[in-house]
């Protein structure tokens, strides 16, 4: 006789899947009619304007309603992006001297609204200077309220500083009377957004490590290179060919180590693609992806030296030395050859372009009975826009121009030439204006502005 079937658990079974199935559904619906939210906020170091917000939503956004939120000062931007990323991005020329408030709005694909947010955000870089003192050299940074910070304890003398792409850190190499260099890399915390306006603060102190050489002895050579994305190259050589050594530590804190014999500095690329490298025929540039490297790799004869990069366009400024000993000016463009915008037996001191590379600022220096360092302000063919003489100040040895799109400003280090020591300088990057600030210097640089927001979901107060 055969036993009945076990009806009863099976209809128990088919009950719990159809509770499950419902409230599997009702989660749906209730998911649905959420309102998107904020994820993440960050600000984007590689960028075409004066500076840029990449924005992340919890769900695709409807790309004209986000563009309705208010920015405050009202300065000219654009929104770009589809889906659940877009970006802000605030048009360059512009000279932002104060933080700006975001009011953030929008609405999904469904039409569901995006609960009011306000963030502030200070894209305004920090300033940095190798200060001289009684101990050596120290390495500070100038502070909202006008005071100097010690970014490092005081050095004999510091040979380069070189700040991260993304405002993480910035590092320097140092150097003593028996020519042993030292690599020490300062992180920084950026504050540079917040959900409320107290929230932005000057970068708050990390750690300070020296980076591990690798090689044995005294160093002959150390040289510095970040790109956008935070990565920081460091090329040593020592006295022994077999000390030399090169390597990328990653933002994400990861060592690669390179093989390569350049014949001078290694320059990253600003997009953090690949690096620019020095041969004794020209410049090599390879690209730092391995899988890319054998069909990417370019290369450019002659005697040239980078200058600059024009970081939110892929352009580049390179000196050429001709065998007659003048000099010549390029504007690289990328899938073009070097375009030539000044020839001339002037000394080119110092060089920097903005970031769509169609303006470019050269300081040049004629020597004679009196050396006389003089400002031009270029377009991308060569044509002259401004030119400025800058009197009794020149440019100290090893000074660069620093372009900061923020400010639209150059910085630099001058002197006078009964003076024992040199001075921070700021140039407007329209006017060529100078001012000489009243503080010591042997080098400057800036600290661009960085940081990310994650918890950002619910409303400000």
């Amino acid at each position: 006789m055969t036993s009945p079937r076990p009806i009863a658990p099976m209809r128990l079974l088919l009950g719990c899947l159809a509770a499950l199935s419902a409230l599997a559904v009702v989660q749906q619906q209730v998911l649905l009619r959420r309102p998107p939210r904020l994820q993440s906020v960050g600000i984007q170091p590689i960028r075409s304007g004066a500076a840029a917000l990449d924005v992340v939503f919890s769900r695709p956004m409807n790309p004209d309603s986000v563009a309705q939120s208010g920015l405050l000062p009202d300065v000219a931007h654009r929104w770009f992006g589809v889906q659940d990323r877009l970006r802000l991005l605030v048009a360059p020329g512009q000279a932002l001297q104060s933080p700006l408030r975001l009011n953030l709005l929008g609405r999904d694909l469904r039409q569901l609204s995006l609960p009011p947010q306000q963030l502030w955000w200070d894209p305004r870089p920090h300033l940095l200077a190798v200060v001289p003192s009684e101990e050596g050299e120290s390495l500070q940074m100038q502070l909202r309220d006008g005071q100097w910070q010690a970014l490092a304890p005081a050095q004999q003398t510091i040979l380069q500083i070189e700040p991260l792409g993304n405002g993480a850190g910035v590092a320097l190499v140092s150097d003593d009377d028996e020519a042993r260099q030292r690599v020490l890399l300062r992180a920084l915390d950026q504050r540079a957004l917040s959900a409320r306006r107290t929230g932005l603060r000057d970068p708050q102190l990390g750690s300070l490590e020296e980076l591990e050489s690798g090689a044995s002895g005294a160093l002959l050579f150390a040289h510095l290179s970040s790109n956008q994305r935070g990565d920081l190259l460091v090329q040593l050589g020592g006295f022994d060919p077999v000390s030399d050594r090169i390597w990328i530590q990653s933002a994400q804190q990861k060592t690669r180590v390179l093989d390569l014999e350049p014949s001078g500095a290694l320059r990253l690329l600003p997009d953090g693609g690949g690096l620019v490298m020095p041969s004794y025929d020209g410049l090599e540039l390879l690209a730092l992806d391995a899988r890319d490297a054998a069909s990417t790799r370019q290369s450019l004869p002659g005697r040239r030296e980078v200058k600059a990069f024009c970081s939110g366009s892929g352009r580049a400024l390179l000196i050429r030395h001709w065998p007659d000993y003048r000099r010549s000016i390029e504007l690289v463009i990328p899938s073009r050859p070097p375009r030539e915008v000044w020839l001339g037996d002037a000394g080119v001191m110092a060089a920097a372009c903005n970031t769509a590379g169609d303006r470019l600022w050269v300081v040049l220096r004629e020597a004679g009975r009196s050396t006389d360092d003089r400002l031009l302000l270029l377009d991308s063919e060569g044509n002259q826009l401004n030119s400025v003489s800058l009197g009794t100040w020149r440019l100290t040895s090893g000074a660069e121009l620093d372009y900061d799109p923020v400010s639209n400003r150059l910085l630099t280090v001058v002197k006078q030439s009964d003076a024992a020591d040199g001075r921070v300088a700021l140039i407007d990057a329209g006017t060529l204006k100078l001012e000489v600030l009243n503080q010591p210097a042997v080098l400057a640089r800036w600290l661009p502005a960085g940081g990310e927001l994650t918890d950002v979901s619910s409303p400000s107060r």
